[in-house]
């Protein structure tokens, strides 16, 4: 079951990653009401499946790993739940402005440096040290764990993003800089889910063969 769950939270994460990157891409080119508020709820989905990721993750993980194992699980929860609130209020009090001007201002995800811009990339932040530590658990087998475990402690270096807030910069909407860089994270974080279903399915094979025996 444990494996199970594993694959099948992997291949959420990969699909949610893969629409939230064709979401962004159509973004450059227009601006498109449907898939920003599409891209709200693969984002949020994304959050929930990487929690149960994080799990199975922690149930294969040697005892002296284990107190990672648990970090990796709490700070995906803390993700998740932060992400969740940010994304739940762009679909709901912000897509149809049940607010006051002066409260969706703070609420809309869309206006860089308002408070819920902010609360995302300490979410975002906060999943980069969740996916380090469940990568300090990871044991290698073989290529594919080398590569998965390498990916996910690299991740962490994205943590950073949830500093920017912080500093002392000007908050800008202008430019698809911010759409880029998201790109890049795409393109970064969807070669993990790929290696995560690949993993999961050979402990799926690996179980199936020794039932048979």
């Amino acid at each position: 079951m444990n494996r199970k769950i594993g694959f099948i939270s992997s291949i959420v994460i990969c699909c949610t990653v893969a629409i939230f990157l064709i979401c962004l891409i159509v973004a450059l080119f227009a601006q498109n009401v449907f898939t920003e508020n599409l891209s709200y709820g693969v984002c949020a989905v994304l959050s929930w499946g990487w929690v149960a990721t994080a799990c199975v993750y922690s149930c294969y993980t040697q005892k002296e790993r284990c107190a990672a194992a648990k970090i990796g699980v709490a700070i995906g929860v803390i993700y998740a739940t932060i992400i969740s609130i940010v994304y739940f209020t762009q679909l709901t009090t912000v897509l149809h402005k049940s607010a006051d001007d002066k409260i969706l201002q703070v609420f809309a995800f869309s206006s860089a440096g308002s408070w819920l811009f902010n609360l995302d990339l300490l979410g975002y932040g906060l999943l980069s040290i969740s996916t380090f530590f469940v990568g300090l658990t990871l044991q290698t087998e073989n290529k594919v764990d080398k590569a998965l475990k390498f990916l996910l402690m690299l991740h962490g270096v994205f943590c950073v993003c949830m500093f920017v807030p912080i500093l002392p910069l000007p908050a800008t909407n202008q430019g698809n800089g911010g759409t880029i860089a998201l790109i890049c994270w795409c393109l970064f974080f969807l070669p993990i889910c790929v290696l995560s279903i690949l993993h999961f399915k050979k402990l799926n094979d690996n179980n199936a063969i020794k039932e048979s025996l």
